[in-house]
């Protein structure tokens, strides 16, 4: 490793573990540290060559260690019925004044604090999610935005709203469905409407009955009159589009195209060529992530799956740190990594870890111990042949960890974390037997061993998922990067760095996709930007932060010919390509 900076390097590589100043982790590494003495980590713990050896050894220190991991328990937002009702009725206020904007706002706090469906009958006898539901369709149709509105009336319904008010929601379903022009399931849902309200008539009362149905009867007769056009009848694409790759998929690489595949050299270790010409503007890659992790400041904006803004969002039914888009995000959630991580989800972010460890016990997670159970024998031959199983777990497993130039305090850190995940698996029952505290069994130190492992390869091959805020459509100017998460991505994990890049990356929900912004001839290396750019950052800068953070000297030809930035460009000299 080319080490310009040590003191960078070392803060560089703390920040992959702890970048919450707020948070215990690191007094805790601190602590394990300064008692065991650095004799001890530079002597006996530097010798050991296996993750599971280090697990082993941290673990046997006793106290020091295990007087933190036995305080590890259930630490999330719970529901409260409560809150949701006050939330709701302060909804319904804003609803009255005219201002459904904000009374959305309080209808997404409501159903995201609400308890399940009968969790809780002392607080409108444990109506408060379908309550607030369609409160928030009421709001939502006055935005205009009809397809979420309809969401939330279909869940409302599914969640037991209230029969005798029910006719009030097929009521604005017809509003709905008239807006969107599907005529059709309009007159259905009034005629609907029609009928709940005369079958409810004893409960509400004469006069909202009568009054209700002149008005219901005088929109139907409208609706049938109505002849709009036979075009608007198509439902609108929801969710963003993701693009396909420019020439087709490589058979080898599915998420690449056929214009690019992966060599290797001494030198420069996997890289990608390029097998025919690329042109500006083909799509080279399109990947999904193995796995991925928001970012704690986005757990109220965006979706906790899929990652796209939230506009109506569904909670999980048991904390209320995070929301989802759509049930069938939360459901896809729930019955994979949101299982084991719901009730611990505020001491993971509360230890202060950073993004990247979350990552590391995400992929694990999201598949369960008997599917790394059964590629346990397996791995070493994946090791041997790292181009089998593209895009499953062996192409991440083999990406470069650095293990033989990383310093014995730092493995010995990330030792530690991954002693503080295991122990969270353990309370969530991830491995499915009890716990023996005086020793690790062999499946405990084979998933550890995969922690540590996460943490090492993680810090080289993660990238940060962003969106582009722009002030009005295809106006970049003035346009602002929100990073939003971080994923892995193994294929685009094989593409080399250079200052001068031949792709650029955007992202489409949490689909990574690359383009080609220069022409490449056959066998041209093809290649992204791990952050700084000849252009706008000198040599000395570009040089010090891939060393100290990648753990490489860059050799591009912007770095070996020292391209000047656009700021110390002149015209005394002109040279074309």
């Amino acid at each position: 490793m080319q080490q310009h900076d040590p003191t960078y390097t070392a803060l560089c590589n703390s920040v992959t573990l702890q970048s919450n100043n707020q948070g215990f982790f690191l007094d805790f590494a601190d602590h394990v540290t300064d008692t065991v003495d650095s004799e001890w980590i530079n002597g006996k713990f530097a010798l050991l060559r296996t993750d599971e050896e280090r697990l082993r050894a941290c673990y046997e220190l006793g106290d020091c260690v295990h007087g933190v991991l036995q305080n590890v328990q259930e630490l999330y937002r719970k529901k409260s019925a409560p809150l949701s009702a006050q939330k709701r009725r302060e909804a319904e206020r804003y609803l009255d004044a005219g201002d459904p904007r904000q009374a959305l706002l309080l209808c997404n706090h409501a159903v995201i604090r609400a308890p399940p469906t009968g969790a809780d009958p002392s607080v409108d006898e444990g109506l408060s999610l379908t309550l607030g539901l369609a409160v928030r369709s009421e709001s939502l149709l006055q935005l205009e935005e009809h397809e979420a509105c309809l969401s939330d009336i279909q869940l409302a319904i599914r969640e037991g709203f209230p029969l005798h008010r029910r006719y009030e929601l097929y009521w604005r379903m017809g509003r709905s469905y008239r807006e969107l022009g599907q005529v059709p399931k309009a007159r259905v849902s009034l005629q609907l409407a029609l009928t709940l309200l005369e079958e409810s008539k004893d409960k509400i009362g004469p006069l909202e009955a009568i009054s209700s149905s002149v008005r219901l009867q005088n929109e139907a007769s409208q609706l049938g009159m109505e002849q709009l056009p036979r075009q608007l009848e198509a439902t609108p694409i929801k969710g963003p589009t993701v693009p396909t790759v420019s020439r087709g998929r490589n058979p080898d690489m599915p998420s690449a195209s056929r214009l690019v595949t992966v060599t290797s050299s001494p030198e420069q270790g996997r890289y990608a060529v390029a097998t025919g010409r690329i042109a500006t503007g083909d799509t080279v890659v399109v990947e999904a992530p193995y796995a991925a992790c928001l970012l704690p400041d986005m757990f109220g904006t965006h979706c906790h799956h899929c990652f796209v803004r939230l506009l109506a969002p569904v909670g999980c039914s048991e904390c209320s740190g995070i929301a989802f888009c759509s049930t069938n995000c939360r459901d896809q959630a729930v019955g994979s990594y949101h299982r084991y991580e719901c009730h611990y989800m505020d001491l993971l972010v509360g230890s202060g870890m950073s993004i990247l460890c979350h990552l590391a016990l995400r992929m694990l997670t999201q598949s369960g111990l008997q599917h790394f159970l059964g590629m346990k024998d397996t791995l070493q031959e994946s090791f041997l042949q790292p181009n089998m199983h593209p895009g499953g777990y062996a192409s991440v497993y083999n990406l470069v960890t650095h293990a033989d130039e990383r310093p014995a305090k730092d493995f010995m850190h990330r030792t530690l974390m991954a002693l503080f995940l295991l122990r969270c698996l353990q309370e969530a029952h991830f491995f499915q037997t009890n716990t023996n505290n005086n020793a690790l069994s062999p499946d405990e130190l084979f998933i550890g061993s995969l922690i540590i492992r996460h943490l090492q390869l993680l810090q080289f091959n993660a990238h940060e998922i962003f969106e582009t805020q722009m002030e009005a459509p295809n106006k970049f100017r003035g346009s602002k990067t929100l990073y939003v998460g971080v994923g892995i991505y193994p294929t685009v994990a094989m593409f080399n760095h250079d200052c001068h890049p031949a792709l650029a990356r955007y992202f489409v929900s949490k689909y990574i996709v690359l383009r080609a912004i220069r022409p490449l001839d056959t066998g041209d290396c093809v290649s992204e930007n791990y952050g700084p750019i000849f252009t706008k950052r000198p040599l000395d800068f570009r040089q010090r932060t891939l060393c100290s953070r990648y753990w490489f000297k860059c050799s591009c030809q912007a770095c070996t010919e020292d391209w000047p930035t656009y700021d110390t460009l002149t015209s005394d000299s002109l040279r074309l390509r």
